[in-house]
């Protein structure tokens, strides 16, 4: 098989071992998994603070966010507030509420991480962030990509 392919297939077998691992984890909080990632999306990312950049940056479903985001503030674990400049934009913010939820999904994302990176040097992590960042901006330069502003060479 194609390194390409193992790495594509490594992803995927990664995102299914992340569900799997934090699943349950909102129950005893009444929230759902989407809410979960809501608020820890929010907690993790503080210069990204609208449902926008939720859709964008972790590639979720409009409406998904949409109805996590509207239960969340319904539950008193969220509020919502227009941005000063522009009244479109509706920033979020974790209320205190919610913090016993967001520190037990935290925890348990942390030690999912540690077991995930066991055996990995911090020279091997650094290196590993240098080429997902390259990764990542090279996709924005591909035409016809949702992430990027379609630049053809």
């Amino acid at each position: 098989m194609n390194n390409i392919i193992n790495y594509l297939v490594t992803g995927k077998s990664l995102k299914k071992a992340y569900g799997k691992y934090m699943e349950g984890i909102g129950e005893q909080y009444g929230l759902s998994r989407m809410e979960i990632d809501v608020l820890l999306f929010l907690y993790n990312n503080p210069g990204h603070d609208t449902a926008s950049d939720l859709v964008e940056l972790r590639s979720i479903a409009k409406s998904y966010v949409s109805m996590a985001v509207e239960s969340l503030t319904r539950k008193h674990c969220l509020n919502q507030f227009p941005d000063s400049s522009d009244r479109r934009i509706v920033h979020l913010k974790i209320r205190p509420e919610a913090m016993d939820a967001v520190r037990a999904a935290r925890k348990r994302q942390d030690t999912f991480l540690q077991l995930l990176f066991s055996g990995v040097s911090e020279e091997d992590r650094q290196a590993m962030e240098r080429v997902f960042s390259t990764l990542s901006q090279n996709l924005k330069k591909l035409p016809d990509t949702k992430e990027g502003g379609g630049k053809q060479g």
